[in-house]
């Protein structure tokens, strides 16, 4: 290979990803109430694992604002963010976020983030919604390489990777300090394109 194999962005963007449950799409503008409302009461589920569980969303006001935040990093041409919700497929309720973040363009890879509400831990979704979005990241977005990253301590995170096969990469050793906890491990999970099966949602067996 003369080349590295460069991320160019999809034109236009892939749409909506829906699964049997799910649909993973960009947030909206009148998803503000559901989204304060899926954080605001549950704050202690969210933290440490997730900052803004204890410093956003503080009002309607911010996660409206949060949102068209969402819409201007999607939009950017330099460094990218493109964060999603994830819904019901049949009440349309909100039931978490995901998104593809910290994209390498000279490599091709992106890092998936997730987190489930609070009232609906214990379900698989974000397992589900983890495995359609790396299957869309490897199709039409792209992406030839998915990492995923998260802290010794976040048991219910490091699953996800692992229901679907992903191997642990590497562990840092007290490389992150965690309000609460105090210094722990920084966990790397990764997959290749070549080793995902698309028709079944995980590592190839």
């Amino acid at each position: 290979m003369s080349t590295p194999p460069r991320w160019l962005r999809p034109d236009p963007l892939p749409g909506s990803i829906e699964t049997e449950r799910l649909v993973v799409r960009w947030y909206r503008e009148e998803d503000a109430t559901a989204l304060f409302r899926a954080i605001d009461p549950h704050r202690q589920a969210y933290v440490p694992w997730l900052p803004w569980g204890a410093t956003g969303h503080k009002t309607l006001s911010d996660s409206l604002e949060t949102i068209r935040t969402f819409d201007t990093n999607r939009a950017k041409e330099e460094d990218p963010d493109f964060t999603m919700g994830t819904f019901d497929r049949e009440t349309g309720a909100l039931l978490g976020g995901t998104g593809l973040h910290r994209i390498a363009v000279e490599t091709a890879e992106v890092e998936i983030g997730y987190w489930t509400h609070a009232e609906h831990h214990g379900r698989g979704i974000c397992t589900e919604a983890t495995a359609a979005l790396i299957t869309a990241a490897f199709g039409p977005w792209g992406f030839r390489r998915v990492r995923m990253t998260c802290v010794g301590a976040n048991r219910a995170s490091q699953r996800i990777p692992e229901k679907l096969g992903i191997p642990l990469e590497g562990r840092e050793r007290e490389a992150r300090w965690m309000e609460g906890i105090g210094l722990d491990d920084h966990l790397r999970y990764g997959v290749l394109k070549s080793e995902w099966d698309p028709v079944v949602g995980r590592v190839r067996a």
